[in-house]
């Protein structure tokens, strides 16, 4: 029952807290995602900002109104040709130049990157070192398209402007704004692991505290358990001396049956029975509570029995009863068939199953006694025409009729 108990409180307590860092998990992980797709928009709305300034200074450096003289080396990037110089040198003559530049020295300048495209899908300019080599999708929803690839994510964002005298609004350019999703595993990967380590911390004082719980528990189960076995013992041993007594003079009686009034001997009979079933009942009744003792019956020593003679005298000791009853008994014993044991609680055993036979069969009806080996097993069978067990009463239990 102790482990039964326990292991109930820990699989509510492990069930529990696994839903629960199931629960955080996700809820910490879509919190994440959420923020990191909100500074891709911020970051792609910032530079929308910036997208016409930016088509028409490309164009004018197209037509060749830049000095290259004014656009120093470390203004180009290294992956374009040196038509395409960095934002900062582009927008230079504005106040706002420099404004979405990543500086070269932020950690995390490789990450990330924010390129301008026109309303043709071409590439203006692009600022960041984190390369995307993929093309921008088409029919993108005004509120944007997040792509992930290769460990890459990306915000495309449309960007459109309303023509003077015109209600119609068109496309002006897109900008992609990207960034490695590293940083974001790293976040999670550290999550994951604080959880499963606060998860062992926790199912181990989940466990201590389980087990402070089921013994806290099963303490007044204990205590009332033990008071009921002192009392069934106590009981057992104050009833066998009454009953001793009532079975000496009975014993007297039936010895002189000259002195019993043979109105009387029916009466005189029915005592003798009552009293040999109580005293039955009181030996079973210490026979549990040493049982439910523990360890009070390994003490006594094993030796090798004759289970055919065992039978033999137990059936001798019930075929009065049968007589009585107008039952059939009948055995039917291998030989020298030996076992380990204690012949008192033996008998006891096979005295209350033909008991048990004898008390439900019907008069008129026949009980059957074997004993037979299958694979060095001693198998003994008891069986009776009488009413039988009832399916939901199977297994043979202690509390089944007569105790074993």
């Amino acid at each position: 029952m102790r482990w039964r108990l326990l292991r109930f409180y820990l699989g509510i307590m492990v069930s529990t807290l696994s839903i629960s860092f199931l629960v955080v998990e996700r809820w910490v992980t879509y919190d994440l995602n959420e923020q990191f797709n909100d500074y891709l928009l911020q970051l792609a709305e910032a530079a929308s900002q910036t997208l016409e300034i930016v088509k028409h200074e490309s164009n004018e450096h197209e037509e060749g109104e830049y000095d290259e003289d004014e656009l120093p080396e470390e203004h180009y990037q290294s992956y374009y040709p040196k038509t395409y110089p960095k934002l900062a040198a582009l927008m230079a003559g504005y106040d706002r130049h420099g404004t979405l530049a990543v500086p070269q020295h932020h950690p995390l300048y490789y990450a990330q990157g924010v390129e301008w495209f026109d309303e043709k899908q071409k590439l203006i300019i692009r600022e960041g070192e984190l390369v995307v080599n993929w093309s921008v999708s088409d029919n993108l929803e005004r509120s944007g398209k997040i792509v992930e690839r290769n460990k890459i994510r990306s915000l495309v964002l449309p960007v459109f402007y309303t023509p003077p005298r015109s209600e119609t609004e068109k496309i002006s350019g897109y900008i992609r704004a990207s960034h490695a999703t590293e940083v974001l595993d790293i976040q999670l990967e550290r999550l994951r692991w604080g959880l499963i380590i606060s998860g062992v911390v926790a199912v181990s004082l989940t466990a201590w505290g389980a087990i402070w719980l089921t013994n806290k528990s099963l303490e007044p189960i204990g205590q009332s358990f033990e008071r009921l076995k002192q009392f069934t013992a106590d009981a057992s041993h104050e009833l066998r001396s009454p009953l001793t007594a009532i079975q000496s003079s009975i014993s007297v009686l039936q010895s002189h049956p000259e002195r019993i009034d043979p109105v009387d001997k029916n009466k005189v009979d029915a005592i003798a029975d009552a009293s040999y079933r109580m005293t039955h009942l009181v030996e079973d009744l210490l026979l549990l509570a040493r049982l439910d003792g523990s360890v009070a019956l390994m003490s006594v020593e094993k030796i090798p029995l004759p289970l055919d003679e065992i039978l033999e005298d137990t059936i001798e000791f019930a075929r009065s009863e049968a007589e009585q009853k107008e039952i059939e008994l009948n055995f039917n014993l291998d030989s020298d068939i030996w076992v380990l044991g204690d012949g008192q609680q033996l008998q006891r055993v096979f005295s209350n199953l033909i008991d048990n036979a004898l008390q439900y069969t019907p008069t008129g009806g026949k009980v059957t006694v074997s004993l037979f080996t299958d694979n060095e097993t001693a198998i003994i069978t008891v069986e009776d025409t009488g009413i039988g067990i009832a399916p939901e009463e199977l297994p043979y239990e202690k509390n089944c009729r007569k105790s074993i």
